[in-house]
């Protein structure tokens, strides 16, 4: 892979990464285990909210858009929110699921409109994923008080991390029209060696100033300088780890002098850049 190539992979994961920070899950319908029966069908239509499941037996046709999907036992399926799903049963051999409804919110936006999720994943551990399904369900059933929120909240964000941990590298993409942040990020990536500024990257994706940090904003939660801060520590993270490269050469590569990228380092991340190192290196 090529330097442009890795850099391109990066910004979209940069991307990515800055989305699920944002990402709000709230539980619809909680889960249940279903063997459904031989007439399960529906026709195809969209819902506002999306569906995951976890197949434990059988076999069946889930038709998301245009693509029929037959899963397995031990995979986990997503429908997503806004797309004519429907589902239905083929022989007498018929699902044993769990299953839920949620909403997945980044901003005010469906995670569909920015994301492209795979709709099967082969989950990495179906017991576990059997588990946090039950977790699910039982934070839901507890007696209403002040914490059930954050504990349904809390489990559900377990298992959807369990989903996208289970996803073959590569399949969560950035959708169609993130296109233009996707090359926004990858020019600071490229640029983090130059005292990059906030009117530069406006001039450069042909904003006037206040209209594209309004729209930088909108897209990544975040104002411009504190991604580019975010960027250039992340960039140092990773050098710090997977290279022996000496402090101030980092610091040269993300635009900045020694003294201000410990400063930098430490604010972002707690530690300075050696003990960062000394944590996370591998040792031989």
């Amino acid at each position: 892979m090529s330097e442009t190539e890795v850099v391109a992979v990066r910004s979209d994961e940069e991307i990515i990464r800055t989305h699920l920070d944002r990402l709000r899950l709230d539980l619809v319908v909680a889960s249940r285990i279903t063997h459904v029966h031989r007439e399960w069908h529906r026709p195809l239509q969209p819902d506002p909210f999306s569906r995951l499941y976890l197949i434990l037996e059988g076999e069946g046709l889930l038709v998301v858009g245009d693509q029929e999907l037959y899963p397995k036992p031990g995979e986990l399926c997503y429908l997503p929110a806004d797309v004519p799903v429907s589902y239905s049963t083929i022989s007498d051999n018929t699902f044993r699921k769990h299953w839920l409804h949620f909403s997945a919110l980044i901003g005010d936006r469906d995670i569909g409109e920015l994301l492209t999720l795979p709709f099967i994943v082969p989950s990495r551990a179906p017991e576990e994923a059997a588990a946090l399904f039950e977790q699910v369900g039982a934070a839901d059933r507890d007696p209403p008080g002040l914490a059930t929120p954050l504990r349904i909240k809390s489990a559900l964000t377990a298992l959807f991390a369990h989903f996208l941990d289970s996803a073959p590298a590569g399949s969560v993409r950035l959708s169609p029209q993130q296109t233009g942040e996707s090359g926004i990020v990858r020019y600071i990536e490229e640029n983090l060696t130059s005292a990059l500024t906030v009117e530069e990257l406006a001039a450069e994706f042909g904003f006037e100033l206040s209209a594209f940090v309004r729209h930088f904003r909108a897209e990544f939660g975040l104002s411009p300088k504190q991604f580019i801060k975010r960027t250039r520590i992340e960039h140092a993270q990773y050098e710090l780890v997977n290279t022996t490269k000496p402090m101030d050469e980092i610091a040269a590569a993300v635009g900045m002098d020694q003294s201000y990228f410990s400063k930098v380092f430490r604010q972002v991340s707690s530690v300075t850049p050696s003990e960062y190192r000394k944590m996370y290196r591998p040792r031989n």
